[in-house]
């Protein structure tokens, strides 16, 4: 006999199935059972079986069809009626092997339970840190959706979930939400929870999942990823100066607030004090949302960014006003001193161009910073060349001299430095920068973009450094990696180009150029 590559106990121990290691039937699948009573086994090859799983899926129908083909005993005194007996005692135990067998498959179990188990899980993972809180937030709040769709369908138990259970489901969102989008990330996240959690601990059937048409889909439309819409160049220099010049300065200086108590129906003037922390969160976030434009990464990067992974480089400019004048500076002292000196007029430079080497004439500083990053969505590490050196020298030297703040390597670079030094709180952020925006939008001070109709956000930064850029005509491919996204990513979120700011391609007119007469060859007769 040859031997069994591999095996799996199946029908709670009633049997075996597995495939042959050796021999012709090398590679083949088969059932089999002891033959009650004996030292022997009965077979049943397994055909439509590719591996373990499919055979032990067929291995029901093979053990019904081993006892349907056993011989009776023989009987000296042969009665019909035994032989309807023994069918019907073969239809029910083929009956109850089945039920055993979708029990063991779909088990009941309330559904609420079975989504908690799966959250509880998730939450282990990010508790652990193998996945960012943020996931597991975004998850539980897809899932939120999720359990007010299974309460109106009236779903309470996971064998109630068949092929057309989640077929209203975008209908059912698109009633409290036209952001296909929104949808769209909750049907995925459904769709996780399905083939992680519910297949595999069997509480629906594999079919389901592997037909394809279990989920709905809904179509995304290019307006319905502007979700952050880039910002233009004057609302940007609005916002920065608000932020800058009033905003900031506001915590310098005492300023009344209105106060009411509710109880005595009063309403009084309170003098709100400058406080070193309202200074430093105004400073912070001038700061933050500076480097949040000027590099491209996302508000979780920043808020996660620490010092060690903050390198700046002075590589230098000429300023060719300034040379002039050192020249002649030079120059001057010399003739004072009656010295005669040779030395060339400095030449024009671009002063986009880098000055490295400290004697040049007319050079400045140039802060260039690397930025260290990892995305969370990739896991991956990127290093971002950006024009923010300045930005943060400007920041460490605040916090030493201002807030007589130590800063380490490990510290991260907005940490709530009345706070333990703690990561920045990104809700407050984006809070703040609401409302500001919603100040100056209110005031009329603010366009909006020009494509979309909804609101800045944070990550609105991030899509005008990527927007910024492919006007720029940076290379696709460089941009994604600075920016940790895919080139189909960038092309297609945040290709929103302003055609007003090429109109110049797209209407030069070629004068001079003279009409061509070129021979056509002819490849057939008529």
């Amino acid at each position: 006999m040859p031997a069994i590559a591999e095996k799996r106990t199946v029908l709670n121990g009633r049997g075996i199935v597995g495939v042959w290691a050796n021999g012709t039937s090398a590679g083949k699948f088969f059932y089999r059972e002891k033959v009650e009573g004996r030292k022997a086994y009965r077979f049943k090859e397994l055909l439509e079986a590719s591996n373990l799983d499919e055979a032990e899926r067929l291995a029901t129908e093979a053990a019904i069809e081993l006892r349907e083909t056993k011989p009776p005993a023989p009987q000296k005194n042969y009665d019909p009626l035994d032989l309807i007996a023994r069918e019907e005692k073969l239809v029910k135990q083929k009956e109850r092997l089945i039920r055993e067998e979708k029990k063991k498959e779909s088990p009941k179990e309330k559904l609420e339970k079975v989504i908690e188990d799966w959250l509880s899980t998730i939450k282990k993972k990010a508790d652990a840190g193998t996945i960012e809180q943020s996931t597991y937030d975004f998850k539980w709040s897809c899932m939120r959706h999720v359990r007010f769709y299974i309460k109106h369908k009236k779903i309470t138990l996971t064998s109630q979930i068949n092929e057309s259970t989640f077929d209203d489901y975008v209908v059912f969102r698109m009633g409290q939400t036209e952001r296909r989008l929104t949808i769209q990330k909750e049907l995925q996240t459904l769709g996780e929870f399905v083939k992680s959690y519910l297949v595999k601990h069997r509480y629906i059937p594999a079919r389901l999942w592997l037909d394809g048409q279990f989920l709905p889909k809904i179509e995304v439309r290019q307006t319905d990823r502007d979700a952050n819409p880039a910002i233009n160049e004057d609302d940007w220099k609005t916002i920065v100066d608000y932020v800058r010049n009033v905003w900031r300065k506001e915590a310098y200086t005492p300023w009344k607030l209105p106060s009411s108590n509710q109880f005595r129906k009063e309403v009084k003037i309170v003098e709100r004090k400058t406080t070193d922390k309202s200074i430093w969160f105004r400073t912070m976030f001038w700061h933050w949302i500076l480097v949040a434009k000027n590099s491209g990464m996302s508000p979780e990067e920043i808020c996660k960014l620490k010092w060690k992974n903050v390198e700046i480089v002075d590589v230098g400019r000429v300023s060719n006003t300034k040379a002039q004048e050192e020249w002649e500076q030079v120059m001057g002292e010399a003739q004072a001193e009656g010295r005669e000196l040779e030395i060339e007029v400095p030449d024009l430079k671009d002063p986009s161009e880098w000055a490295p080497e400290g004697t040049e004439w007319g050079r400045e500083e140039r802060l260039i910073a690397y930025i260290t990053t990892m995305r969370a969505k990739t896991q991956e590490y990127r290093e971002i060349p950006c024009n923010l050196g300045h930005v943060f020298k400007r920041w460490s030297q605040f916090l030493r001299t201002q807030l007589d703040v130590k800063i380490n390597g490990d510290d991260y670079v907005f940490a709530q430095v009345f706070n333990d030094m703690k990561i920045p709180s990104q809700r407050r952020i984006g809070q703040y920068w609401r409302g500001i925006c919603d100040l100056l939008m209110s005031q009329g001070k603010l366009t909006g973009h020009k494509f979309s109709d909804r609101p800045y956000t944070l990550y609105s930064m991030r899509s005008t450094f990527i927007e910024n850029h492919i006007l720029r005509g940076t290379d696709a491919y460089l941009l994604a990696r600075i920016c940790g996204n895919s080139v189909a990513t960038i092309m297609q979120t945040y290709e929103r180009i302003d055609i007003r700011r090429r109109t110049k391609e797209l209407t030069d007119i070629e004068f001079g150029s003279k009409k061509q007469n070129l021979e056509t060859i002819q490849l057939f007769d008529d």
